[in-house]
């Protein structure tokens, strides 16, 4: 990638993945607005249990030096 932050990039795709989780159960459970609130705070507790949950391949490509 050219002058990307590859962590900036994942934090990106990891708060749409649980923000868009958590509209989607919001919308089953009748309630979407919570749901995206919530999905939200979700994503940002996760990001606590980073090295737990990242793959090994993310977190390798994420500390890759460009060449």
């Amino acid at each position: 990638m050219y002058n990307v932050d590859r962590v900036a990039v994942v934090a990106l795709c990891w708060f749409v993945l649980w923000t868009t989780i958590g509209i989607a159960i919001g919308v089953v459970l009748g309630t979407p607005g919570t749901g995206a609130v919530s999905g939200f705070f979700f994503a940002l507790l996760a990001t606590l249990g980073w090295p737990w949950i990242m793959p090994a391949s993310i977190n390798d490509w994420m500390d890759d030096l460009p060449a």
